[in-house]
């Protein structure tokens, strides 16, 4: 009996000490955000903002501006050089050019795909539409989406709105409990966040925002990614 006994508890103490199986750990769904700044590249903010990502160790996809692109070249070579995904965000970010019709919101992103591809030798696909593909000029429909899908566009929204274009003057902690608001109420079920932040001259709040977000979405079980023409899209129909 005593035999029997040191052989119980011998093989417990191995069951116990056994590592989890490696099909049980590809099994584990994994968890993704995306952190996502709009309206650059701009001299002073975007710098800074690229030099924290590097500190924190973080992905980041940019929606640039076309004009803003060529304002601030060495701000654009330092996003390209830091390997973050580029996106766009039309030329001129003016609605009257953007939302004539569909054709001139085309017309306005396929110029800077173009200038892109020309100046940096990056090729970029993925959009955003200025103020969101719902916004009151001119709304996303089948149609169009159709018609953006053939000139091989794909369109991300956002899930999180940090509202810091509007409100750039809130602190950093504000800009986190704001993210952590709208995950706890509408997205905890997602296993793909993505997060709507701005690089305009007067976001350096956002830029102190982003090690508590870091780690409030790390705490969650979360990694951080970039956008690429592989990811899912993310717009709102009519």
């Amino acid at each position: 009996m005593k035999l029997l006994n040191k052989i119980f508890i011998m093989l417990s103490i191995l069951f116990i000490l056994s590592p989890i199986p490696s099909k049980a750990l590809e099994d584990s769904p994994k968890k993704y955000v995306y952190l996502t700044f709009d309206d650059g590249p701009t001299k002073g903010n975007t710098p800074r903002l690229l030099d924290e990502l590097e500190r924190l160790n973080l992905p980041a996809t940019f929606f640039v501006v076309g004009s803003l692109v060529k304002e601030n070249p060495e701000a654009m070579k330092k996003m390209v050089d830091n390997n973050h995904s580029i996106g766009l965000h039309t030329m001129s970010h003016n609605r009257n050019k953007c939302y004539g019709s569909h054709e001139s919101f085309i017309k306005e992103n396929s110029e800077l795909r173009d200038l892109l591809r020309e100046r940096y030798n990056i090729e970029c696909n993925i959009i955003r539409f200025p103020f969101g593909s719902q916004n009151s000029y001119l709304r996303m429909d089948k149609v169009f989406v159709d018609k953006l899908h053939n000139n091989n566009f794909k369109i991300f929204d956002w899930h999180i709105d940090t509202t810091d274009a509007l409100n750039p003057n809130k602190g950093p902690q504000e800009l986190l409990n704001i993210c952590k608001r709208q995950y706890e109420k509408f997205y905890k079920d997602n296993s793909n966040i993505i997060i709507l932040m701005h690089t305009n001259s007067n976001n350096d709040n956002t830029i102190k925002s982003l090690e508590g977000i870091k780690n409030y979405f790390l705490e969650l079980g979360y990694e951080f990614k970039s956008l690429d023409d592989n990811s899912k899209e993310l717009y709102h129909i009519r």
